[in-house]
């Protein structure tokens, strides 16, 4: 899993820390060995310079303790790094029809498990250490007095045991606490998205604040309160089951043992110092039950953190076979969303096939499927019946291969702010501001070292950005989903006329999304949808005063 990978990769760190760590309870020890003389025997006892004796061993304590902290803080910060590095990486990983219906719970892992598992890798060297210090102030106490170290041993035993079936009980609520922090996170997000609408509308800012966000807030409230206090109770009984018996331990070793007084002091100021140790083992606790539960929900959502993760994708051989491709072809393709229960299918059954160098228009109504082949035929979402094959050969045999042919933008498209070719380079200013001229928004955005200056345009305007970014990518296929819908009559009608023939007469496969029925007739063939299946697959026909 990961925190074993980087426990491989900071071996060296994580060793040093033990070792410091080793030495700090060494010091402690020999601190407590120490002040227990100096109490039993006083100032003229048998000891030579206590006072000398005595700083040595605290600043011997402190200089090992502090670069044991050093340590760990950096191995801290390392571990924070590489969660953040390798759970962004899962996440870019893991498939878009995967990802798709929890969005809200990206963020919310990047920020809130990575604060939750990040402490235990830290925690292993104090455990460690507090593991060590516990055995030799055990050691030590068992010199003083065997009988108490047995009684005081049955009293520690049944306060772990106790733990223990708490620990059991508290696994679910915190499971479900993190459930309901994610469900914060997601009205959280609606605040950021629905800000415009519920700044006009007042009464649904009301009612997303009384009915939705309040009540996910107080849940969660309530939620926290108890798995935190179950936990700190548990801290609280700990204690309370430490220094009671204490308690007892003194009494029943004058009343029934009849041990001196020397002996008895000597092993409460021992127990005392293992209170220390035990108290934080049993805060550990803690840290430790809501990690867990926070790797449990990666896990749920698919991000595996026991697998490795790749450091980038090189390309194979069958990338070579994809260069000259000639048709992509749906047999009896089906698709339903996820909830879908319905008898058909969102889409489908379709068969269709795709020639290169074609011009294709996807029309159709409101919910007709048209998106939805488009992600089909991009290979985002993978058909739940049939299949989806480029020049006879299945796409999942090489899907990023297959990926790499396309480039385009989505209805919900997003703009990224450095202009990138297909290698991943960024695009000569001078490319881009040509780019910009033609799109019209050389006066509103500008470029430096292929970073756009501005993104906050209208929608038409941030659509032009989206595709100057596929004309930087330059790919096989270009894809539009009513790209032109946002655009003035000039420019629909500059892209229509100019731009998608342009791509057409470069070789490119341009499949767009459209409603504007006056320019049909660009397009080689119109794909008509309806209710997700095509009804009509027809060749585009010039209007009569262009035939004349």
């Amino acid at each position: 899993m990961i925190l074993q990978r980087f426990l491989r990769r900071h071996y060296r760190t994580l060793i040093g820390a033990a070792l410091l760590s080793c030495g700090s309870a060494g010091c402690t020890v020999a601190l407590l060995s120490h002040i227990n003389r100096l109490a039993s025997q006083g100032l003229h006892g048998a000891m030579a310079h206590p006072l000398a004796a005595g700083m040595f061993w605290l600043v011997a304590l402190l200089i090992t303790n502090a670069l044991s902290q050093v340590l760990l803080a950096r191995l801290g910060g390392a571990l924070v790094a590489q969660l953040r590095t390798e759970l962004s990486r899962r996440f870019i990983d893991m498939e878009y029809e995967k990802l798709a219906d929890q969005k809200h719970t990206v963020f919310g892992s990047l920020i809130d498990d990575v604060a939750n598992i990040a402490p235990l890798a830290l925690i292993a060297p104090l455990l460690a250490y507090n593991l060590l210090l516990a055995v030799l102030y055990a050691g030590y106490l068992a010199t003083v007095s065997s009988p108490l170290l047995g009684m005081l041993g049955l009293f520690l035993c049944a306060s772990f045991l106790a733990s223990l079936l708490l620990a059991r009980v508290m696994r679910g609520k915190l499971d479900e606490l993190h459930r309901a922090n994610q469900k914060v996170f997601e009205y959280f997000r609606f605040i950021s998205d629905g800000k415009k609408e519920m700044t006009l509308n007042e009464a649904r800012a009301t009612h997303f604040t009384r009915e939705l966000m309040n009540p996910a807030i107080q849940r969660a409230r309530a939620l926290m309160v108890y798995t935190h206090a179950g936990l700190g109770l548990n801290e609280a009984w700990s204690m309370a089951v430490l220094y009671g018996s204490i308690f007892l331990i003194v009494y029943l070793g004058y009343a029934m043992l009849g041990l001196s007084q020397d002996t008895i002091i000597r092993f409460v100021i021992g127990a005392v110092f293992l209170g220390g140790p035990v108290g934080f083992l049993v805060s550990a606790g803690r840290q430790l039950a809501i990690g867990a539960a926070s790797l449990r929900h990666l896990e749920r959502m698919g991000l595996d953190p026991g697998g490795e993760i790749s450091e980038g994708h090189a390309p194979g051989p069958a990338s070579m076979v994809l260069e000259g491709w000639r048709e992509i072809r749906l047999e009896g393709v089906c698709y339903r969303y996820p909830g879908h229960t319905g008898a058909r299918p969102t889409v489908g059954p379709i068969d269709l096939v795709l020639s290169r160098g074609e011009m294709v228009f996807i029309v159709g109504g409101n919910g007709s499927g048209k998106s939805t082949l488009l992600l089909l035929l991009s290979s985002l979402i993978a058909p739940g019946e049939g299949r989806v094959s480029i020049d006879g050969r299945p796409v999942e045999q090489d899907l990023r291969a297959y990926r790499e042919r396309f480039t385009g933008v989505f209805g919900d498209f997003f703009l990224f702010p450095h202009v990138l070719d297909a290698q991943g380079h960024p695009l000569s200013d001078a490319r881009i501001e040509r780019l910009l001229e033609v799109l019209n928004l050389g006066e509103q955005v500008q470029t430096h070292d292929g970073e756009l200056s501005r993104l906050a345009l209208s929608t038409g305007q941030r659509k032009r950005l989206a595709l100057l970014q596929c004309h930087a990518e330059d790919r096989d296929i270009f894809f539009f989903d009513e790209w032109a819908a946002d655009q003035d009559a000039h420019f629909r009608d500059y892209f229509y006329r100019s731009l998608l023939p342009a791509l057409k007469a470069a070789g490119k496969t341009v499949i767009a999304i459209s409603h504007d029925d006056r320019y049909f007739h660009v397009a080689d063939r119109v794909i008509a949808l309806d209710l997700g299946q095509v009804v009509s697959d027809t060749r585009a026909v010039a209007p009569r005063s262009e035939l004349a």
